[in-house]
């Protein structure tokens, strides 16, 4: 039982090592890093817009030419989504390399 359990344990740390050094590389041709409560993104466009509803406020965020940080997800590459958010949403502009 053991033997089984090791095997799981660097399967998953050889998945989480391969998305890291995705997202690392991925990380060069794109200029902002968003990170929600869920998940992070790398995205090239983003719009960030604050919304008043019954509830209290949230945001709209709306992304062009993304990267989405998730392991699970068989392609990571999407050419725009919406995310709606309760809690904050940080965004960082990245770092351009010479």
């Amino acid at each position: 039982m053991m033997d089984s359990i090791d095997e799981l344990d660097m399967f998953e740390a050889e998945r989480r090592l391969a998305l890291y050094n995705e997202y690392r590389d991925a990380a060069r041709v794109f200029t902002y890093y968003i990170e929600t409560e869920l998940r992070a993104y790398l995205a090239n466009e983003v719009d960030v817009v604050p919304i008043d509803g019954p509830g209290g406020v949230y945001f709209k965020v709306r992304l062009t030419d993304v990267w989405i940080y998730e392991a699970e997800r068989l392609n990571r590459f999407v050419p725009e989504t919406v995310i709606y958010s309760v809690n904050d949403v940080h965004v960082q502009k990245l770092k351009v390399e010479e």
